[in-house]
Formats: structure tokens, sequence, C-alpha cells
């Protein structure tokens, strides 16, 4: 087993991929800099997510290993591995499959879950949003968390986390809304994006805008194109890995 928590011999995967693999891995529990952990999360994206379209045996360790990162005291940054993982479980049919693969992929991503628990309060803006997001992404009870993220969202006065309260209650919203009509999240999304908060504008309206949502009250388009500028001005984001 190595630093990562990870006996990779176990697994059915190339040796040229898991050397490359646990290279990346290394290089961001190492990394000094921003932009050497930015590099690396992008080259485990390449890696494991196949540009977010699919995942292989080889992702099944990498979450492990991410997991078992996630896990140490000295690891600084937390909120690219929630990123990633955030990417991975929405790789389509990773959350809800049949395919044996797929269905150990997302075995291994929710191992994280307890971990972004206990990180949803953290003195870092950026690890806690990133965990916020992830737990929107893994919810099993949407309707509920719904009402959670909501309320959170109603308290928060942090502009950049409100806006993750936003997406993550939206995220919920749109799940509670495919599989049944529920009156309580009737007029959130109309909420979100006429809120004041243009962070929270844009995120929801680029996750709605995604999903072909028809909103009644204009082009989401030009919402978005309208709040870009104004988040950006104003650095109302989050640093992210891509």
């Amino acid at each position: 087993m190595d630093a990562f928590g990870v006996e990779w011999g176990s697994f059915d995967v190339d040796p040229e991929v898991v050397r490359r693999v646990r290279g990346e891995l290394d290089k961001l529990l190492r990394a000094d800099r921003e932009e050497e952990a930015i590099d690396a999360t992008h080259a485990l994206h390449e890696l494991v997510c196949y540009a977010a379209v699919t995942v292989e045996e080889e992702t099944v360790p990498a979450v492990r290993a991410l997991c078992g990162l996630l896990g140490r005291a000295d690891f600084r940054w937390k909120h690219f591995a929630f990123q990633l993982l955030d990417t991975i479980i929405s790789v389509e049919g990773v959350f809800a499959s049949a395919s044996p693969l797929k269905a150990r992929v997302r075995a291994e991503v929710l191992r994280a879950v307890p971990l972004a628990e206990k990180e949803q309060n953290s003195a870092s803006r950026d690890v806690r949003g990133a965990a916020i997001v992830f737990l929107a992404s893994t919810s099993d009870a949407p309707a509920t968390d719904f009402q959670r993220f909501q309320s959170a969202f109603e308290r928060e006065s942090d502009p950049v986390i409100q806006a993750d309260l936003a997406l993550a209650a939206t995220q919920c919203a749109w799940e509670t809304a495919e599989t049944a009509e529920n009156p309580e999240v009737s007029g959130w999304f109309d909420e979100a994006l006429g809120h004041s908060n243009p962070a929270v504008r844009f995120r929801v309206g680029q996750f709605l805008g995604g999903r072909d949502f028809r909103w009644g009250g204009g082009d989401l388009d030009d919402l978005i194109a309208a709040a870009m500028p104004v988040v950006l001005e104003q650095r109302l984001f989050r640093i992210e890995y891509m």
C-alpha cells in the first residue's frame, strides 16, 4: 500500500497507466504553487476522466487515491481533489448505472462524502465551496438537500459561497423536479436567476443553460453574458483546476 492508501497491484490496470497516475498524484501532493497543483489535477483529469465523457478501470484506484489525499492533514489542495471527484461523479451513468465499472467508480467517489461534510465549514473559501458543490452532486436525497442548501444560502454573507450554495440548491432542485412535482422547488429557479448577487445569477444560469431550461424571465445566454464581466471584475469566483 502506498502513500495514497492504495494497493495498485490489486486492480486490473495497465502498469504504464498506473505509473502516470501515481506520478501526477505525487505532483499534486507535493505541489508548492497553485499552478503546479492545477497542472497535476488537469493531467489526472485527462488520465482518469477522459474529457468528462467516460471512466475506465484506472479511474477506480485513482479515485481511492484522491480520497486518501483528502484524508491527509498535510494536503493543501483539497479543493482541486473535490472538483475532480465532482467531475468524475458527473460523467454520464456514474451516479446511477447498472454498469459494474461505473458502480465501482461511484462507490469509490462516495468515500469522499464524509470528508466533504467535514469541510463544509472550512476556513478556506475554496475548500468549503468545492465541498458544498460536491455534496450536491452526490446527494441521494435531493429534496431534503435542496431545503438544506437553500436555507444555508439565505443565511450566507460571503457572495462566493452564496453562489456555491445557490448552485448546490439548484442541482438538487433540478433532480427533484426531474423525478416529481414539488411545490417547494417551484419558483427557486426564478429567484436565483433574478438574485442581486451576479455570481448567483452566473452559476445558476450556467447550470440551467446547460440543461436547456426555458426561463420565462428572458434569455439565459444574455443573463450569463451580462453577469460574467461583473463576476470577473469583482473576483466573485473560486479557483478551479479547469
